[in-house]
């Protein structure tokens, strides 16, 4: 350490050396995870913490999340996961992953896997969470997962962002997902009921 660096730092310059958000850093303080020096009403991470919490930091895993409706779409499945353990093999050669899929609607919370890939999150067990497209994790809600991995210090990577879309883009593939999950629901995935409400609500769409 050079003899002009800090021995205690501040919380947003010991979470920026960690890779962690200030809320995580903040939270193992508050619960014994970090010791810190309080200064006034401030508190302080001793470089001595820094160093010795950089080996556990930097052993997080990084999660390869996979996702499709319905049990017909196993292939549609099996190709997610082969590419995003492709992808993991090129861009993120010697870090240790774990690869987790639900078969299950993109509006439902309870989700297996994704129940046990917030858990994770929680118990910053998580460096990054990789899916193939925004949607797999889910159809709605997107901005406040993102809130939640940036407060844990996690990273969100999309391998298909997809192109920018206009707001009124965004609000009709936003209500033909809400109908095509509600009436898969309703009716089946694949039943006749089902594609005959999709084919009014597309005429319905595109002839406002």
């Amino acid at each position: 350490m050079r003899q002009d660096e800090p021995k205690l730092l501040r919380v947003s310059k010991a979470a920026h050396e960690l890779g962690l958000h200030p809320f995580t850093v903040r939270k193992w303080i508050k619960t014994g995870k970090i010791a810190a020096i309080w200064v006034g009403q401030e508190a302080r991470v001793p470089r001595s913490e820094i160093e010795r919490l950089v080996g556990k930091t930097d052993g997080r895993l990084i999660l390869l999340y996979g996702r499709v409706s319905g049990q017909g779409q196993k292939g549609d499945l099996d190709t997610q996961l082969a590419r995003l353990s492709a992808w993991a093999e090129q861009q993120r050669a010697g870090k240790q992953t774990l690869v987790l899929s639900d078969i299950g609607s993109g509006l439902s919370a309870t989700r297996r896997q994704l129940q046990r890939l917030l858990r994770m999150v929680r118990e910053d067990q998580v460096a990054e969470v990789v899916v193939t497209y925004p949607d797999r994790l889910t159809r709605f809600g997107q901005e406040y997962l993102q809130v939640l991995f940036d407060s844990f210090g996690v990273t969100l990577t999309v391998l298909d962002p997809g192109e920018d879309k206009t707001a009124e883009q965004e609000l009709t593939a936003d209500l033909w997902a809400l109908i095509a999950s509600f009436s898969g629901r309703l009716y089946g995935m694949r039943s006749h009921k089902q594609k005959e409400l999709l084919k009014c609500a597309q005429a319905v769409i595109n002839n406002p």
